[in-house]
């Protein structure tokens, strides 16, 4: 058996323990279609006195000794997936010598 653990709106919040809730998720990542509606799950879970999170995708991530742990580590999962989807600029950051074409001595 496993404790639930609600998130809103990417913060955490207390215990749950009525499992079974149903909803849509109301936030759409860029490659989703808007027409597909996402079941509203519980992203924390204690199982066998571990703690665990589950993605978007239904994987789950863990185990974690400590519910802080497993909260934290949920946090920068979400940090590091914002940072893959950001677009990154191909053109390239460097400055050109305004003395080209001499030489140095």
């Amino acid at each position: 058996m496993y404790t639930p653990v609600t998130l809103n709106n990417g913060s955490l919040a207390t215990d749950n323990t009525e499992s079974g809730t149903s909803g849509t998720s109301s936030s759409v990542r860029a490659g989703d279609r808007v027409s597909v509606e996402h079941a509203r799950t519980d992203r924390l879970f204690s199982q066998s006195g571990l703690w665990y999170f589950r993605t978007r995708e239904g994987k789950d991530v863990g185990p974690f000794r400590y519910r802080t742990e497993a909260e934290l580590m949920l946090t920068r999962f979400i940090q590091d997936l914002a940072a893959q989807q950001q677009p990154v600029n191909t053109k390239p950051h460097f400055r050109i010598s305004a003395q080209l074409g001499r030489q140095s001595r």
